[in-house]
């Protein structure tokens, strides 16, 4: 399996911004990348690169704080906490470059919630966020989208599945349903790593 070209502009990012965290560098990891959505989604699919590039910056810096990094090995436990928050800078500036404010208030929203569900030991939904909000940030979010999304931030029971499920219908009714199953399935790959 070929990493995808985003995973090495992330490290010739950290190579360009030098020590510490350039010497803890080491080749990507084989996991599937978050791709498939993001170059079928109505919103993201004309600039399929760059959004799939801040999406796995996002990524990379939600695994520097609660799971594993793809590219860096052998950082300290501070190392990391710095570096992922690098990356969600990097990735979240990237998105402004866009000009695509709907996607920075999604992703933010992603960052702020899954980080809610870490810190509430619910780390498996937080990783049933992910393509939840890589569907919104492809197909666009709305109001529906926007009320689970406080739910589930509330607290609510059935909050996740609901959303969940509004993902299911906005991949049937946009044609990108094989897509969402292939974005699942590279978040389920790091899970089953851990």
């Amino acid at each position: 399996m070929i990493a995808d070209p985003s995973m090495s502009r992330l490290r010739e990012w950290v190579n360009e911004e030098g020590e510490p965290l350039s010497t803890s560098l080491q080749e990507p990891s084989e996991a599937p990348s978050l791709r498939a959505l993001v170059a079928e989604g109505g919103r993201t699919a004309g600039n399929a690169d760059e959004y799939t590039l801040v999406l796995e910056a996002i990524r990379e810096g939600y695994l520097c704080h609660y799971g594993e990094p793809r590219i860096l090995a052998d950082a300290d436990a501070d190392l990391l906490l710095l570096a992922g928050d690098l990356f969600y800078a990097y990735g979240i500036r990237r998105l402004a470059g866009l000009e695509d404010l709907e996607s920075v208030g999604i992703l933010s929203d992603l960052i702020r919630i899954a980080a809610d569900l870490q810190a509430r030991g619910e780390p498996a939904q937080a990783e049933r966020l992910w393509p939840i909000q890589i569907m919104a940030l492809s197909c666009g979010s709305g109001p529906d989208h926007d009320g689970l999304l406080r739910r589930l931030e509330e607290g609510e029971k059935g909050a996740l599945e609901a959303l969940e499920e509004w993902s299911e219908e906005t991949a049937g009714s946009q044609g990108v349903g094989r897509a969402l199953n292939g974005t699942r399935e590279a978040i389920d790959f790091h899970i089953f790593r851990l």
